[in-house]
């Protein structure tokens, strides 16, 4: 009984967290062991919880153990160099003094480009900066201190990390099972929202149900973008299981089908309750059972899916277990599912065939308007099943690979990619801190046709080539001059530097050297990596002043390096996680402050009872690092303790009482802290609403590309979607989803800045919302028009089709272009809603001119035109709704605001701030 309530409530990363604690300072109070690592055996203690802190599983405590002890190796063995450097010449020349600060300088520059640059070396370059500083301020000059100094950080090192790691190895799982457990959440998410969906499916869904289909819609979208994280961390992780983590990366991607198709086909857009009921009821049976079937039956799929992948990963050891259970409830539904789906889309096919051949309906359409959301419904239903079958033949392949592969120890490969993804250490250590950068080019930065014109002008005889070709391959030999004499000597030598400067070679070189020096100039690696050497030379400085000075005894009697060390683990990539960083540690500082001067005058110099106090102390700080979203406040009250409650301990002859050791150590970590924040604040700022608006401005650009090349496609005559097309579509949606998750990881830090101005938060996570709207809907056309009646709806309007496509393109470039100059939107804009209900009039009659003819235009392809209707009707209430943020956040270049008489007299609909029609006006209308 009380073992069950202990598993329950006590996770084996806590249970193992305490233990590592618990030796940690047993090790520490144990005179003949402690010795080996001086006066700063304490140390042990700080390096357990900021480096080597125990994870989840033991494949992620194995990693930072090699990864970290690696790093701690590189700073004391260059650590150690530049002191046995300093130690040969004159002791008291200037020079013993300057080579340990170059050397620190250099390792701080070094281990912040690396922090920045490869998030996996992020815990790597700080401990390497961690010994670095201990080692590299203290003792400069003497000879005797180099390998003893050094040696004693080793021992802190090894003691640390061993303890930490045995722990790991008593107590946690050896495989980790968190991927699984988020991808199986993820599915019951997938299976409850279509539950909601096919709760009545062909009745308007009331407000509570559009409330929680859309509140289920955000979650999907967080749990998509975290699934694909955790699998690329989980592909270059240490794992032990049969079957490879690479055999669920098709499942991820149709994870992400389902849920843009639930997205786009499965909650109605507002106004769309216009259904009539007694109409509703005469028409539905003809396909309500056989859609509600399918639903239920790819749910059924979900279902079996969701518990082989759990039971193939989640059950590592050495006799596999049997899941012919699991596997036959797959193959089972495998069989419905496509049985279901050929019923389904036989009923539709015949509903709409019977409806096209009525000579008419009440609204005067083809398909009756309380039909057309059903046929959207309908339509996305049978595109899950298609993704949803896909699903179950990946769960297959993984059941086959589980039986024929026996249990094995899987390793990472060691790539630049791998150092580049950052390990699920680092995002629990520091909680929305880890943002990826892309390079963006400068505002002063020429654009490529402007590089073009450039070099056309130097390069004249060439001009019809420069202009068809890319600039770096159309740069031609510049001809030579006229013959030399002495009449044109002194032209000649006047015109010889232009003609060297513009020749091939040297306009090569010069191209070369822009992008270098561009790249160099706007890189946040190397501005991250400047930020952390200017301030740990700044603040390291009285260290290297001459040993007699009041700055060199202050730091040392103060003990300035817990201020260094405070600044480096602060100084994060942008102000808003500096801040967030920042006072959490403070808090953390002055809680760990106070509760080690409670144990010293508790305690004292009793060893047992520091133990005691220590580790009782790790229960709560367990509970923040694990539990709590702010770890960090937990991990510096930690690291506060034991310079202050082991000090004496250690150092018995020392003449600072604990009192004043408390508040010193306080203080110190206090200014490393405001240190970090004035520094991030004033030298090379990366504020987050900035890179907000930036990274928006981005999206909008981006998705203006996708729907540029889906109306490509759609204008083809043979193909209406190429596979080159479909693998350029592809990468921009990945484009676009990494843009959208690095603006929601942005918002979570621009909270956190500190701003005199109040921040618009709400109206920034409603763009991105809508720009994630955008994209399912955009998915959504993909699909659908790949089964139009491509003659009828297309060919046959391409003159509305046109006008309804720029209207869209100038929407987005107007939206976009708001966010990247800040400034207001014009007065008005072409109406997309006009131009779609043009463009909706003309298919209709289009249709009605094809069924006479085309018989096939009776069939399902009927249905996926009016589907896609709805779709686009979705997409101009989504950009409308976009435009309207715009106007909010940023205003309206407004030029008419009233009326006069005399114009009402001509046009009497019109009101202020209307010009006529096809228009649509940004001015805000109450």
């Amino acid at each position: 009984m009380l073992y069950e309530f202990v598993k329950k409530r006590i996770s084996r990363r806590a249970l193992a967290r305490v233990v590592s604690t618990f030796l940690c300072v047993l090790f520490v109070t144990i005179h003949p062991f402690s010795q080996l690592g001086g006066s700063s055996a304490f140390l042990v203690l700080s390096l357990k919880e900021l480096v080597f802190s125990v994870q989840e599983d033991l494949a992620q405590q194995l990693e930072i153990t090699i990864l970290n002890i690696t790093g701690a190796l590189t700073g004391i063995g260059i650590s150690t160099f530049a002191k046995y450097l300093a130690a040969i010449p004159q002791e008291g020349s200037v020079t013993p003094r300057l080579i340990p600060a170059v050397f620190l300088v250099i390792i701080s520059f070094f281990a912040g480009w690396a922090k920045s640059r490869l998030p996996r070396l992020h815990l790597s370059a700080r401990i390497s900066c961690f010994v670095s500083i201990w080692l590299l301020t203290d003792n400069i000059g003497i000879t005797s201190a180099v390998l003893s100094d050094s040696s004693d950080f080793l021992w802190i090192t090894v003691t640390a990390a061993s303890v930490c790691l045995f722990s790991s190895m008593l107590i946690l799982h050896w495989s980790s099972t968190h991927l699984i457990e988020e991808i199986a959440s993820t599915l019951r998410i997938i299976h409850r929202c279509l539950s909601v969906c096919m709760d009545n499916p062909f009745t308007y869904p009331s407000s509570q149900q559009i409330a929680d289909l859309k509140d289920l819609h955000v979650e999907l979208v967080r749990r998509s973008v975290i699934l694909n994280e955790m699998y690329y961390q989980a592909a270059f992780e240490l794992r032990i299981g049969r079957v490879s983590v690479k055999s669920l990366k098709p499942l991820l991607g149709m994870v992400e089908h389902l849920r843009r198709e639930l997205s786009w086909g499965m909650v109605p857009h507002t106004g769309q309750n216009d259904w009539s009921n007694e109409s509703h009821c005469a028409s539905f049976p003809a396909f309500e059972a056989s859609a509600t079937e399918l639903g239920k039956t790819i749910m059924t799929s979900i279902k079996a899916v969701e518990d082989l992948v759990l039971g193939v990963y989640t059950h590592a050891s050495l006799w596999g277990k049997s899941l012919r259970t699991e596997r036959d409830a797959v193959t089972a539904a495998a069989i419905n599912l496509n049985l279901a789906w050929y019923t389904a889309k036989r009923e539709l096919r015949n509903t709409i065939r019977s409806l096209s051949e009525e000579s008419g309906s009440p609204s005067g359409s083809i398909i009756p308007s309380y039909l057309r959301h059903q046929c959207l419904f309908v339509t996305s239903l049978l595109q899950m099943a298609y993704d949803t079958s896909h699903i179950l033949q990946v769960a297959q392949n993984i059941a086959a690979h589980h039986e024929a592969s026996r249990l094995r120890f899987w390793l990472p490969r060691l790539t630049w990619q791998w150092l580049g993804v950052a390990p699920r250490t680092f995002i629990m250590e520091e909680y929305g801190a880890p943002i990826a950068q892309d390079a963006s080019e400068a505002e002063t930065t020429l654009s490529a046709e402007e590089i073009r014109q450039g070099i056309a002008f130097v390069d004249r005889h060439d001009e019809i080539t420069t202009q068809e070709v890319f600039y770096s391959h159309v740069i031609r030999r510049i001809p030579t001059g006229p013959q030399l004499s002495l009449k044109s000597l002194p032209r000649c030598l006047s015109s010889t530097p232009q003609r060297l400067w513009n020749h091939p070679v040297i306009l090569q070189l010069r191209l070369g050297a822009s992008r270098a020096i561009r790249n160099t100039q706007h890189s946040s690696h190397l501005q991250h990596a400047t930020k952390n050497a200017i301030g740990v030379a700044m603040l390291s400085f009285p260290a290297f002043l001459p040993s007699n000075s009041a700055g060199f005894q202050w730091f040392r009697w103060i003990h300035g390096q817990w201020m260094i060390i405070s600044y480096v683990w602060v100084l994060e990539t942008n102000t808003g996680a500096t801040w967030r960083v920042g006072y959490l540690r403070l808090s953390g500082t002055i809680l760990g402050a106070i509760y080690a001067y409670i144990t010293w005058a508790i305690c004292g110099r009793n060893s047992i009872g520091i133990v005691v106090m220590v580790t009782l102390f790790d229960i709560p700080i367990t509970w923040l690092v694990t539990k709590s979203r702010i770890p960090s406040l937990g991990v510096v009250a930690s690291v506060t303790l034991p310079p202050i409650a082991l000090y004496q301990y250690l150092t018995p002859d020392s003449e600072v009482s604990t009192q004043d050791l408390a508040w010193m150590r306080a203080l110190m970590i206090a200014l490393g802290i405001i240190a970090a924040l004035a520094t991030n604040s004033l030298v090379f700022p990366r504020y987050s609403r900035v890179l907000f608006l930036n990274q928006t401005s981005r999206t909008l650009r981006l998705l203006s590309q996708l729907y540029l090349l889906l109306v490509q496609g759609m204008f083809r005559n043979i193909y209406a979607f190429t596979p080159h097309d479909k693998q350029e579509t592809l990468k921009l949606e990945l484009q676009i989803r990494n843009t959208l998750h690095r603006s929601s990881s942005l918002l979570t830090t621009m909270n956190d800045e500190l701003s005199l101005v109040p921040k618009p938060m709400r109206h920034y996570r409603e763009v991105v919302l809508k720009m994630q709207k955008i994209l399912d809907l955009m998915t959504g056309l993909r699909k659908i028009r790949e089964n139009i009646p491509r003659k009828e709806t297309i060919a046959s309007v391409l003159k509305e089709r046109k006008e309804f496509i720029s209207c869209i393109c100038i929407s987005l470039f107007a939206s976009q272009h708001v966010f990247q100059a800040r400034q207001p939107l014009p007065q008005f804009l072409p109406s997309a809603r006009q131009a779609l209900e043009k463009l909706e009039s003309q298919i209709e009659a289009s249709l009605r001119r094809g069924i006479d003819v085309d018989v096939s235009v009776k069939g399902i392809s009927l249905a996926y035109s009016v589907a896609e209707g709805e779709v686009m009707r979705d997409m101009v209430d989504t950009i409308e709704g976009l435009l309207e943020l715009c106007r909010q956040l940023f205003g309206t270049s407004a030029w008419l605001i009233q009326t006069w008489p005399e114009m009402s007299v001509y046009n009497a609909d019109e009101g202020p701030g209307t010009p006529g029609e096809g228009w649509f006006s940004t001015v805000g209308r109450e």
